[in-house]
């Protein structure tokens, strides 16, 4: 499959006449184009180094490292969804084999004869390799060493061995990438926030290129939300994220204290959803309950009673009155 039409960059969300090369709609892999997000925050210093990758690895693979929920398979979804690029997203852990990505032998019959027969599958790995589809390897940073090691030959742009298929030998397709994205940058987690992370191997990690995927600025978070929710009001937003940051902070240690628990913007997102559900109900306190059940039940009752802190400074008196919250910009529509 080679680059067949140009795609507009007003398609990310920019203000330029800049176009990008793509695909057309329509070709034999579209099954394989990730889900749209059509209220998806393109970031223009997440997307340039991106897709300067993208078009140019010049033999790396791309490693996206950043929090929890901050959006780094998101963005390899989103921008190869506009570019109609195929691509398959794996979540990788700790238990995983080489077989899992490249394919296994598996029993068939034959339907003249009824012969037992084996035959080769391929994998998520060998089918992108094969076909030049994006490999999205999520929690990149749990596989055991052993196995991104054998992915070396792989990551640097050379073909796959498959000895499984006796010793079959994979080029990659020249429209192959592959992506690993991690809560670390594969040196291990000192925190202790991220269960199950290993340390990785430092010639696997000397074949990627790095780009850091951190949480969105407050005013881009904010129309985040109101752009995916219309019917929340505006200052409550704004407090929401106010709240989100401020656990993000105790989360890292800043201003001395702690949280081993965060708001990722996908928690805060469902904050939000379940927040406007109370609201157009009437159900009392509405921001507790949601908050309740978007983040607070999953938490020890010490980071609980941090967190209901946080809100409550943040809102003030409203916290309790949260329906009045925001009506004299926005009102609340059903």
């Amino acid at each position: 499959m080679q680059f067949n039409t140009e795609i507009e960059m007003k398609e990310f969300g920019f203000k330029t006449t800049a176009k990008a090369q793509g695909f057309a709609a329509g070709h034999k892999w579209m099954n394989y184009v990730a889900p749209k997000n059509k209220k998806y925050f393109f970031r223009d210093t997440l997307v340039k180094p991106f897709m300067n990758w993208l078009y140019a690895p010049f033999g790396d693979s791309c490693l996206l490292v950043g929090p929890t929920g901050s959006g780094k398979s998101s963005l390899a979804e989103q921008i190869t969804n506009r570019l109609n690029w195929p691509c398959i997203t794996v979540s990788a852990h700790s238990r995983m084999e080489m077989p899992e990505l490249t394919g296994y032998n598996l029993p068939v019959t034959d339907p003249v004869s009824g012969d037992l027969n084996t035959k080769f599958v391929d994998g998520p790995l060998t089918q992108a390799m094969r076909h030049g589809l994006v490999l999205v390897i999520d929690e990149y940073d749990a596989l055991d060493p052993a196995v991104t090691v054998g992915l070396h030959a792989v990551l640097e742009g050379k073909p796959l061995v498959i000895a499984e298929n006796n010793g079959e030998l994979v080029k990659p397709h020249p429209n192959f990438r592959f992506v690993a994205c991690g809560n670390t940058a594969g040196q291990g987690d000192a925190t202790g926030v991220y269960a199950g992370t290993m340390q990785q191997n430092l010639a696997s990690l000397d074949r990627f290129r790095v780009i850091e995927v951190p949480y969105l600025e407050a005013e881009n978070e904010e129309a985040t939300l109101v752009d995916n929710l219309p019917m929340l009001p505006e200052i409550m937003a704004i407090n929401m994220v106010k709240v989100a940051n401020s656990i993000r902070n105790q989360h890292q240690g800043l201003g001395g204290n702690y949280l081993s628990v965060t708001m990722s913007t996908r928690t805060l997102l469902r904050w939000a959803r379940i927040s406007c559900g109370y609201l157009v109900t009437g159900t009392p306190n509405p921001l507790q309950v949601a908050l309740n059940e978007s983040l607070l039940n999953r938490c020890d009752n010490v980071q609980k009673v941090a967190i209901r802190k946080i809100a409550q400074s943040v809102f003030g008196a409203e916290w309790d009155a949260a329906n009045k919250a925001g009506t004299n910009k926005k009102t609340v529509a059903a």
